[in-house]
Parts: structure tokens; sequence; C-alpha cells
């Protein structure tokens, strides 16, 4: 049996006010030709197929496209993830099913089974979608459920995996040793303890998993995180993009292979002067394609800067200035005992030697002391 095992599309994404619609567009023709070339026997999407419970028109179409060219290829079995509306992917499910679209949006009814077979016999999947403990607590009547990993075991307890078949789970979660990306994921926390320990998937041959954007594989590489259709913060901005082409061979034993998938932006991050930045440019050859978050390390920020950046790099999506007390070698001010048996031009100098080293005697310094001299000569000392 082979499949693909894909996962956080997050389709309809905006990324600083730039829609990523045309990058999702791209990233799925990409996986779409991967299907058609592997052939596989079925493809697994592991939730968060859109960024928001209330999707966009442009995410709505661009999902039931990518569902008909994947389904005309293999079987799709998709869940809900905790960006999407359960409910709203659950409606028509029935009539997709007969497509070979296996949608599954809410936990009602239980893990729902799709049974697929090879040469060797049957392989079932167990379709899981994202749920808070609260749900499953209404759902099995247990009290007693408070966090993800009771709701999760309480789920798979419900599955019977004796009867000499492969099995395969498909879920949205957080497992305990699962490679976070800051900025990235959306926190699940809320409503129990939000991680899964990877034991609770021991009885199944494979776990196909969705949440986290990083591709990686946990237990043995049983348990596995497809990672991120596209790159969805800078945080992500050196992490491959991939799908998963899974093999389960007769006994059950698991061979992956990870499948790039095209990108159409590259994620940068600058640093420097704006002149640095602004040379750089110059020979840049990606600089039309790639989104880019630029920090500036100007003592002060010139005027303009943004503006300037963005006529070189187009695609300018997160700008910032670092400030004096991040740098390397910053040092600490002196304290208020110090300070309180100085002048005001004193004050003045110290502040602008420590925060814009090199500009004491300029321009800046000489409004700044002007300042201080008019703001005393109208109020006084306080």
């Amino acid at each position: 049996m082979r499949f693909l095992h894909t996962a956080d599309w997050h389709l309809g994404r905006v990324l600083a006010g730039h829609d990523l619609i045309e990058s999702q567009r791209h990233a799925l023709d990409g996986v779409v030709a991967i299907a058609a070339d592997a052939r596989p026997d079925a493809i697994v999407v592991a939730g968060d197929l859109y960024d928001r419970a209330v999707p966009s028109e442009d995410a709505v179409g661009l999902l039931d496209d990518a569902l008909h060219r994947l389904g005309a290829i293999a079987p799709v079995l998709a869940i809900a993830g905790n960006h999407d509306s359960g409910p709203r992917l659950d409606f028509g499910s029935r009539l997709l099913r007969h497509a070979g679209v296996h949608l599954v949006g809410t936990p009602r009814g239980g893990p729902v089974r799709v049974d697929l077979a090879d040469a060797h016999g049957r392989v079932s999947f167990h379709l899981l979608p994202y749920a808070t403990p609260a749900e499953i607590r209404f759902v099995s009547g247990d009290d007693a459920i408070l966090t993800h990993e009771e709701a999760t075991r309480a789920r798979v307890a419900a599955i019977d995996t004796a009867d000499g078949a492969r099995h395969v789970l498909v879920g949205h979660l957080f497992v305990q040793g699962g490679a976070e990306t800051t900025e990235s994921e959306r926190d699940i926390s809320v409503g129990g303890i939000a991680t899964v320990d990877p034991a609770v998937f021991a009885r199944f041959h494979y776990t196909a998993l969705g949440h986290l954007h990083r591709p990686h594989a946990l237990a043995d590489g049983r348990v596995r995180y497809a990672g991120s259709l596209a790159r969805y913060s800078f945080a992500e901005e050196h992490q491959p993009k991939t799908v998963s082409l899974v093999t389960l061979d007769g006994s059950g034993a698991v061979a992956v292979e990870a499948i790039d998938i095209p990108q159409l932006h590259a994620m940068r991050s600058l640093r420097g002067t704006l002149a640095e930045l602004l040379a750089a440019a110059a020979t840049d050859g990606a600089r039309q394609r790639d989104l880019i978050r630029a920090t500036l390390t100007d003592p002060i920020p010139p005027a303009g800067a943004r503006e300037r950046l963005a006529e070189c790099y187009p695609h300018l999506l997160e700008f910032r200035h670092e400030s004096f007390e991040r740098r390397p070698g910053a040092t600490a001010g002196p304290a208020a005992g110090e300070l309180a048996t100085r002048s005001p031009h004193d004050f003045v100098a110290a502040f602008l030697a420590d925060r814009y080293p090199g500009v004491a005697d300029d321009a800046v310094a000489r409004l700044a002391r002007e300042c201080m001299e008019s703001a005393i000569a109208e109020g006084g000392p306080r």
C-alpha cells in the first residue's frame, strides 16, 4: 500500500497583509503533479485544510479544485484541523464519499474507518478530526476527560486493531516530542493540556498527523508530521516543505520518502544598515520574487527607509528597527541614583552616546540639547 500524506494546507492564509493564495495554488499544483506521478493508493490530508473557520471564497474554490483533481487520481481521506470548522467541512460529505473523497469534520459517531486493499489484504484508515477535550466529553459522556491525551486515548480505545489487518491513524494534534514552529501554529492547549504521548498510537502501523508545520517523525518513524503545504511565517523560512510518500508492506513495515513541494516564493530575513541592504539589493537576483523580512540596524532609522527598501524588494512583508538594547555588546545604562546627580545636558549626552553611538556631536545632538534647554526655560527643572 502506497499513500501520500500531507497536512496543514491553511488555504486562505494571509501573512503580514500578503495574500498567499497564489503561493498555495502553486504548491497544490505541485502536490497534484506528485500524486499523478506516484499513482498512490490513497491521499491523506491530516487537517487544517483552511486557515479560518469561515474561509474566503478564493480558499473555498481552491479546495474544491484540489479535491476534484486529487480525487481523480486516488481516494482522498481528509479531516478537520483546529483551524477548520468541522461542521462546515462535514457538509456534503456523504455525497463526496461516492466520488472517493472522504471528508470528516467532527467527532460525532466516533472514528470513521475507510478500508482499502492491496495484494497483501486490507488496510484500514481511521480518521480522527480535531476535537477539544470538552467535545469528546460531550460525545462520549465521560466527564473524567480533561486533557487532549485523555480524549485521544478514549477515541483510540474505540478502534479495533486486533483483526489482522494493517491500520493507519489520521489525526490532528500535538504529540510529545514534536518540533514546534514559533509564530506558525495556533495554541491548542485551551480546553485541556495540549500534548499527547506517542505511545497512544503504538497499535497502529503508521500515524499520519497534522498540526506541526515542520516535517518530522517520532516513535521510530511510525508517527509522522507531514508539515505544512507552504511557508506561513518567517520562523519557517529554512524549513523544507514536503509531502510524504508512505509505503506499507505486507507485514506493516513502513518506508517514507519525502518529496519536495514546489514553492512560488522563498522566504528570507535580511539584517543590516539601510546602506548595506540597498547595496546588497543591487546584485540580488531573487529580490523581485522572495518574501522578505528586513531588520534595520542604523543607530537612527533614516527617513523613508521602509519605502526605499520596498522599491528594491516588492514583497517586503516585515520591517523592523533593531533597538540598541538587543544588539550584541549593548551595556546597561547608568543607575537611577547616578542620573539624579547629572545636569540635563549630561543626561542628553549620555542618552545619545548610549543609544546612538557616533552621533553625539551632530545636528541631532544639538537639536536634542536645544529642546532640553527650551523645556527647562519654559517649565523650569522638575
